[in-house]
């Protein structure tokens, strides 16, 4: 199975990151136009895949006090 490899980049004005980028900032992150999938990602963590394949990933928001207990 042939993995793609995104960089981090903007669509759209917003921040987003591939599967298997590392990711740029701590944070909530959802699949491009599925904002129900998010997950929790930290700094310089490899971004990870959704349903067993590469995605895009935007930028949803940073992480509160209360996001890092969950």
């Amino acid at each position: 199975m042939e993995t793609t490899l995104f960089d981090v980049h903007s669509l759209k004005g917003r921040l987003v990151a591939g599967t298997g980028s590392h990711c740029p900032v701590s944070g909530i992150w959802a699949p491009a136009g599925e904002r129900d999938a998010d997950v929790r990602v930290l700094e310089g963590s490899i971004m990870p895949t959704h349903r067993s394949a590469a995605v895009i990933w935007q930028f949803v928001a940073g992480f509160r006090r209360n996001d890092l207990r969950r």
